[in-house]
């Protein structure tokens, strides 16, 4: 089987959902894709969505969030605009490449395959992937065979949206497997060099570093015990990075990191993350059984997954930095229950997304005529 899998390079969080799909596709032994999206528009075009959007994201996030509210009730005519533009050369890459299916983990891509489906008639298998913990605006739109989505408490959010209920599944987010393996705190912070006693506090913003990460990381230094240790993932931040290296250069305590493929191990040694809301990093903690403390940095979907999240009880969430440190020393003093965050959980988060997308793809492509797909 071939598939072809339809990222976005506007962040961290899809390519790496991306690759986890991929990644189980192959060891079962079917040929896997990923692409993205925005290379079948002009190359300007595409740089402007992207590094557009990366600087709303870290820079203005009170606009983005705007601007993400404003696409929940309005349809967003230059968005659609775009994926006409490049629905065409994703018709010409689909030639060259004859998928047996496709699976679009961005709404921007899904859109380009509903063009294709609506306008070309093309006869592809062809699903979504919910990467953030609510139904995103456009994907009331989507012309899908199934939508995978994080959780079955979204089942009426979505039903609510139009789409039909016998097209949903409740999968979870797909992750790298290294987040659920099993792994021992103490063996994880010796592999990382990180002191066996103590509290590991894990401070997070998503693959661009996004928040205010240096003002945080120097009220939590001051409240860290003599043993506790603080480690602070910076992302592609290249600056920040550099800022607080420079800062806690002396300080034993404080670990500064730059972009890691260590975060699996991170989550499995540190007692507690404090991050932004983002659906991958959520879905990373909850496979890592990691305790969630959240800052809404960037308003928009992260304010949706927030919302999820802290409704069921299954993160905490600081209102803003002020409010942070006093929460943060609540969950590491045991006055606010971190176990049973976790174990909650444990016991109503689906497991193993992309075994989940795979049995369900394959199990689709035996039901879908041998014949290959067909191009207008």
């Amino acid at each position: 089987m071939k598939l072809l899998i339809l990222s976005c390079n506007t962040g961290g969080g899809h390519n790496a959902a991306a690759a986890a799909i991929c990644k189980y596709f192959e060891a079962h032994g079917h040929c896997g894709r990923v692409v993205n999206t925005l290379d079948f528009l002009p190359k300007s075009t595409a740089e402007l969505i992207s590094r557009g959007h990366d600087f709303a994201y870290r820079h203005i996030p009170l606009i983005y969030g705007a601007g993400y509210r404003y696409e929940e009730k309005h349809a967003s005519v230059p968005f659609y605009e775009q994926t006409l533009r490049g629905a065409e050369g994703l018709r010409e890459y689909l030639t060259d490449y004859p998928a047996d299916a496709v699976i679009c983990v961005h709404v921007f891509s899904a859109m380009m395959m509903t063009e294709l489906r609506h306008n070309w008639q093309l006869r592809l298998p062809t699903y979504f992937v919910a990467t953030d913990y609510t139904c995103s605006p456009g994907v009331s739109d989507l012309d899908m065979d199934g939508f995978f989505i994080p959780h079955s408490r979204l089942l009426d959010e979505f039903t609510a949206a139009g789409i039909p209920a016998e097209k949903l599944y409740a999968t979870g987010i797909p992750v790298d497997e290294a987040f659920a393996r099993e792994e021992n705190r103490c063996a994880a912070r010796d592999a990382l060099h990180l002191s066996g006693e103590g509290h590991v506090v894990l401070l997070a913003a998503g693959s661009m570093g996004c928040g205010p990460i240096r003002t945080l990381a120097l009220r939590l230094e001051h409240m860290l015990g003599n043993m506790d240790q603080l480690v602070v993932v910076c992302g592609k931040n290249r600056m920040l990075y550099r800022d607080l290296s420079f800062f806690f250069s002396q300080n034993s305590r404080v670990r500064v990191v730059g972009y890691t493929r260590e975060m699996p191990l991170y989550m499995h040694a540190c007692d507690l993350i404090v991050t932004k809301a983002g659906g991958l990093t959520t879905a990373e903690a909850v496979a890592a059984g990691v305790p969630l403390l959240y800052l809404n940095a960037v308003p928009g979907c992260e304010s949706r997954n927030i919302a999820f999240m802290t409704r069921w009880g299954y993160a905490l969430a600081a209102e803003d930095e002020l409010h942070l440190p006093g929460l943060l020393s609540d969950c590491l003093s045991g006055a606010v229950s971190m176990r049973d965050m976790v174990a909650r959980r444990k016991n109503e988060f689906p497991k193993n997304a992309a075994e989940h997308i795979y049995r369900l793809v394959t199990r689709d492509q035996a039901g879908f005529s041998a014949e290959s797909p067909t191009l207008p």
